[in-house]
């Protein structure tokens, strides 16, 4: 005998753990509605605001503290600038031509995002249509909405 009890049992365990994690991709990659909705259930965000209305601050300056007092919590008087955002194609950019760089400057695309796109395509053959899109994991209803305006899929 090649291999223990124990070692059979741990070599099987191992073969049943990565049929599973193929089984789960193959299931993403065919029905990416449902992975899109099983995701987004710990992600819901709320639309309701934090401290009811009665609690507000009141709108407005705040008032000046009096002298000798300490001196309040809070923000900055002067916050700092937001980062800037990536750069976003000044024209409709091309998904059967653009390279994984020029994907991932689209919105909601990152560098792992921009990959799979490339790989999709050049598994499956160009893409006929923006839809067509979907069959990448990790692209839902909302990011293909999200960069409609941007790309344009040609011949």
């Amino acid at each position: 005998m090649l291999y223990t009890a124990p070692q059979l049992r741990v070599l099987s365990l191992l073969a049943l753990t990565l049929l599973v994690g193929l089984g789960v991709r193959e299931w993403r990659a065919g029905f990416p509605d449902a992975a899109d909705r099983l995701e987004g259930f710990d992600r819901e965000e709320s639309p309701q605001p934090l401290l009811p209305e009665a609690h507000a601050p009141p709108p407005g300056p705040v008032p000046a503290a009096h002298p000798g007092s300490p001196p309040a919590a809070g923000p900055p008087a002067t916050a700092p600038p937001p980062a800037p955002g990536p750069v976003l194609p000044v024209e409709p950019l091309d998904v059967n031509r653009a390279d994984a760089t020029q994907l991932a400057r689209l919105p909601g695309v990152g560098p792992g995002l921009a990959q799979r796109i490339v790989e999709e395509r050049e598994r499956r053959g160009r893409f006929e249509s923006p839809e067509a899109l979907r069959y990448v994991l990790g692209m839902g209803p909302k990011k293909l909405a999200a960069i409609r305006g941007f790309i344009i899929v040609s011949d």
